[in-house]
C-alpha cells in the first residue's frame, strides 16, 4: 500500500471530520482526497504495473473510509417509499446499455467503469402523472428503510464520520421531470413542483427521525447536481419561491434532531444559489468544481466559516508535475489555514498518470499536518 505520511492516529477519524467540519484545531485533514476513480484509470494503472491488479485505489492510497447511510431516502432510491423501481435493460449497444424502470424512466449507461448516464425519458409531464405514478410512492407509513439496521450498528461502532446521505429538492423534481421540462414547469404548472415539495418535506421529516434515532450520524449530506458549467439549472427568484421555504422548515427539523452539518452535493458552478443556500443554513459543499469556474479561496472571504470539500481541478492530472503542484501551491495552503477544508480532486480521477496523482496525494498530505 501506497503509505505517504502516515497519521499518528491520536484521535478517531471521525472525531477528526467532526472537528475539522466544525472548524475545530486537527492533527491532520481527513483523507477523502478523491471520492472515484474512472475504470479506466484504474486499468491503465494495472496494466501499466504502479497498481496490483486486485487493489481498490481507495485502499491502496490509504484514504479514510466514507460512510452513509441514506435509508431509501436517497438519490439512487428516489426518496420513494417502497421498494425500489425494477429495472432492465433494453438494448445492449456496444460499451453501453440502454435501461428502463418501471416508473418510465429510460437512460443510457456505459457497462464498463464509472460515468454519468444518458438520460432519453422522463415519467413526469403533467398533474395526472405525478399523482398517477410517482405520489403514490411517497407514502412515510409505507416506507421501506432497507438495511438501515444494519447499518445503524455499524455506525454506532465506527471509528469513522458516517452521513445520512438524501436527496435534494431539485434532485427530486429532476428525477422525474429532466431538467428541460422541470425548466418549463416552474412557469407553466408551479402547482404541480410545489406538491412535489411538499411531498419531499414530509418524507423527509417523517422518516428521517428514525434515521436519527437508530443511527450515529455526523453530518446530512443533499444530492442535488443542480448546476452545469456556467451556472445554476434554477434562478434566485425561483430558488426563493420555489426551494427555500422546504428546505428552510427542514433544516429546523434536522437541528431538532441534533444535526447541524449540512453538506451540499451540487457538481457545475452553483454561483447566486450557493449564496442563497448559505443564508439559510446550508455550511459545507462538495466538490467546488474548478473546471465550472468554481473560486473556493474567493467563496470563503465572503464566507469562512463554511466548509469546503474539493476545489482541486482534476484537469492538472492530465498535464505534468508542475502543473499539479502549482494548482495545489495555490489553494490547499490557504484554504487549510483557515480550517473547515479537505482538499479533493472535484470528482472521480480521470485517466491519467499515475505519478501526477501521487504527487498530488504527497503534496496534499506534506501541507495538511
Amino acid at each position: 500500500m501506497f503509505n505517504a505520511f502516515p497519521r499518528d492516529e491520536t484521535i478517531t477519524r471521525r472525531e477528526r471530520f467532526c472537528r475539522l467540519y466544525d472548524f475545530e484545531p486537527v492533527d491532520s485533514h481527513v483523507r477523502w482526497e478523491a471520492v472515484a476513480f474512472w475504470g479506466d484509470t484504474a486499468r491503465d494503472w494495472v496494466a501499466e504495473g504502479g497498481l496490483p491488479e486486485d487493489a481498490d485505489p481507495m485502499d491502496y492510497y490509504g484514504m479514510d473510509p466514507r460512510n452513509g447511510i441514506s435509508g431509501n431516502l436517497g438519490f439512487t432510491s428516489m426518496g420513494l417509499s417502497g421498494p425500489r423501481p425494477e429495472t432492465h435493460v433494453i438494448a445492449e449497444e456496444g460499451r453501453t446499455r440502454v435501461y428502463r424502470n418501471d416508473l418510465g424512466q429510460v437512460w443510457r449507461d456505459r457497462v464498463d467503469g464509472v460515468s454519468m448516464p444518458q438520460w432519453i425519458r422522463f415519467p413526469v409531464e403533467s398533474r395526472d402523472d405525478w399523482e398517477r405514478i410517482i405520489k403514490p410512492r411517497l407514502k412515510p407509513e409505507d416506507h421501506d428503510f432497507g438495511n438501515l439496521d444494519e447499518e445503524a450498528v455499524r455506525s454506532r461502532t465506527s471509528q469513522d464520520a458516517w452521513g445520512l446521505w438524501i436527496v435534494g429538492l431539485y434532485a427530486f423534481w429532476r428525477n422525474f421531470w429532466g431538467e428541460e421540462k422541470l425548466a418549463f414547469a416552474f412557469y407553466d404548472q408551479p402547482d404541480v413542483l410545489h406538491d412535489m415539495a411538499k411531498c419531499w418535506l414530509t418524507m423527509h421529516c417523517e422518516c428521517t427521525p428514525r434515521v436519527l434515532d437508530t443511527a450515529r450520524i455526523d453530518y446530512v449530506m443533499f444530492h442535488e447536481d443542480m448546476a452545469f458549467r456556467n451556472g445554476p439549472l434554477i434562478g434566485p427568484q425561483l430558488f426563493d419561491s420555489f426551494m427555500a421555504p422546504y428546505y428552510r422548515e427542514l433544516f429546523v427539523h434536522l437541528r431538532n434532531r441534533g444535526q447541524h452539518r449540512f453538506l451540499l452535493d451540487s457538481d457545475g458552478n452553483n454561483g447566486p444559489i450557493l449564496e442563497r443556500f448559505a443564508d439559510l443554513g446550508m455550511n459545507g459543499l462538495y466538490p467546488f468544481e474548478a473546471a465550472a469556474g468554481c473560486d473556493a479561496i474567493a467563496f470563503r472571504r465572503k464566507h469562512p466559516r463554511f466548509f469546503v470539500w474539493g476545489a482541486i481541478d482534476k484537469r492538472v492530472l492530465l498535464g505534468n508535475k508542475d502543473d499539479v503542484e502549482r494548482e495545489v501551491m495555490a489553494k490547499v495552503p490557504a484554504l487549510w489555514a483557515g480550517g473547515g477544508f479537505i482538499p479533493s480532486i472535484d470528482h472521480s480521477v480521470p485517466p491519467c498518470s499515475q505519478e501526477n496523482f501521487e504527487h498530488f496525494i504527497n503534496l496534499v498530505r506534506s501541507i495538511c499536518r
